[in-house]
């Protein structure tokens, strides 16, 4: 081999050498900036298929302990009683009742007397409103303030006990001449005004009820 074919194949294997260095050095740079760069998650894009359900997670059930702390969003229902059919006021009360023609003493809130009684017939009616006893009389006489052409006129009688409530001649009292009490009493054969009451049951009435106990006609 001649002097100068040696020198060329010396060039060759220089730049083969050369361009492999170039080679290495460019390949390490690549895998190095790869090493380094950031992961990026992909992005999930939401359905958007309206029958879909959303995904829930499941919530465990509450201890005992954290179960006695919690708050319940609708209170309980506590059924209202039903009040009671009696007067509650205190002292003694006297009821008359037109509608069934009856009468109840109440003593503090509690019942103890009832009875039917007879009111004024519907030309004469019973006065309604809250009274109080004014005199109590035994025996006592009524004679009739109408004269004998009227048709209210009525003759003179006795009454074992009577208790005046309202100024104008209005009595409770017994009637022994009465026979019908109770419903319809009123309009079959009442009173001119007055309250008749069965004698037993106004001779109670008479000794238990003092002047100034409230009647209530209703």
């Amino acid at each position: 081999m001649t002097k100068r074919t040696m020198i060329r194949v010396g060039s060759t294997v220089s730049v083969f050498i050369l361009f492999g260095l170039i080679g290495g050095i460019f390949l390490n740079t690549l895998l190095t900036s790869a090493a380094n760069s950031p992961m990026v998650a992909p992005v999930s894009t939401p359905s958007t298929d309206a029958t879909s359900e959303p995904t829930t997670t499941p919530v465990a059930d509450p201890t005992p302990s954290e179960a006695a702390t919690l708050t319940p969003t609708v209170p309980p229902v506590v059924a209202t009683p039903t009040p009671a059919p009696t007067p509650a006021a205190q002292g003694k009360l006297i009821v008359v009742t037109l509608a069934t023609q009856s009468l109840t003493a109440y003593e503090n809130g509690k019942v103890v007397a009832t009875t039917v009684v007879a009111t004024g017939r519907p030309a004469l009616p019973t006065l309604t409103g809250t009274f109080h006893i004014k005199a109590k009389y035994t025996p006592y006489q009524f004679i009739s303030p109408w004269p004998k052409s009227s048709p209210y006129w009525y003759a003179s009688a006795w009454v074992k006990y009577a208790m005046l409530y309202q100024d104008g001649g209005y009595f409770i009292h017994d009637a022994p001449w009465r026979t019908v009490y109770g419903p319809g009493a009123n309009l079959t054969n009442g009173t001119h005004g007055c309250v008749n009451v069965p004698l037993n049951t106004m001779t109670f009435l008479y000794k238990w009820a003092g002047v100034g106990t409230t009647v209530i006609v209703q």
